[in-house]
């Protein structure tokens, strides 16, 4: 279907099944570019031997495609102020970067992270820029550590979750501002910047946009992070589809959706904003 082959797939899709049989079943229904989300049960990647990461670096070269992995959530926190969590976080994301180099990845998503229990976030301008530049040293780091790889760190924008950083995206640009380095970007979810409040989805990503080489899409009712399909919330999909093309956005669009239905059905979806948003740019462009 050559609607697949114009985005991008999670495997958050299928993590009910092993990632084995999610890569291989994405594959076979037609999907060109994969990110495989490392949490949850398909944090197995970071466990595969070598002759099993190169099988997967093959069988994306058989079939054309290309992949990206999300880091992992859970015990991965970049602005951890206590040293051995620190550690285990940085062992986690040089862990994922190894392997996203030896897959040939672009990017690798990292969410920034959240404060802990005892730094109370509320509207302490100095506290998140202590947090920020924590977040900043950690990142600066990974990128040392990694130095000579070409795999991207895309920042993404998280939704407004108790203690959580980087829901509202000045936070991510404070960050990559910082370090200014091509090998740090950001990946903006939609559905999370839409859960910020009204209207602030496509302010966000406006102000954003220079930095982004991936979106994250799926629907929701502004409430909760849903994964619904298009059109079954009220995520401004479309405009946001109409704001990265006015903008030349060349970056992955990957559909992070609960089912492989949803996907394909949002997929169809996309494609059919994406030749609306083209054709109405050609009619005022004449």
């Amino acid at each position: 279907m050559e609607t697949l082959r114009q985005c991008a797939v999670s495997t958050y899709a299928l993590l009910e099944e092993s990632l084995e049989a999610a890569v291989v079943r994405l594959i076979r229904d037609g999907w060109k570019e994969i990110e495989i989300m490392g949490e949850g049960p398909h944090i197995e990647l970071l466990e595969w031997p070598e002759e099993k990461l190169d099988w997967l670096r093959q069988l994306g070269k058989e079939h054309g495609v290309r992949w990206t992995v999300h880091a992992p959530i859970t015990g991965l926190n970049p602005a951890a102020y206590e040293e051995e969590a620190r550690k285990v976080s940085m062992e986690l994301l040089l862990t994922t970067l190894r392997i996203a180099e030896r897959l040939e990845c672009a990017y690798v998503v990292l969410h920034p992270g959240e404060a802990d229990e005892a730094e109370e976030l509320q509207a302490d301008s100095d506290l998140e820029s202590e947090l920020a530049e924590r977040v900043a040293d950690f990142v600066r780091e990974a990128l040392r550590t990694t130095a000579g790889s070409g795999v991207v760190i895309g920042l993404e924008n998280v939704p407004p979750y108790p203690n959580l950083l980087g829901t509202d995206v000045r936070f991510l640009e404070r960050i990559v501002r910082s370090i200014d380095s091509p090998r740090l970007r950001v990946v903006f979810d939609a559905g999370h910047a839409h859960m910020t409040g009204t209207g602030l989805c496509l302010l966000s990503l406006k102000r954003i946009m220079p930095y982004v080489v991936g979106l994250h899409l799926s629907d929701n009712g502004g409430v909760r992070d849903d994964h619904w399909a298009f059109g079954a919330g009220s995520v401004p999909l479309e405009a946001v589809t109409v704001l990265a093309q006015d903008h030349g956005f060349a970056g992955s669009w990957v559909l992070e959706l609960r089912s492989v239905p949803d996907a394909v059905a949002s997929a169809e979806a996309l494609a059919r904003m994406r030749r609306s948003s083209r054709a109405d740019g050609l009619r005022q462009a004449e």
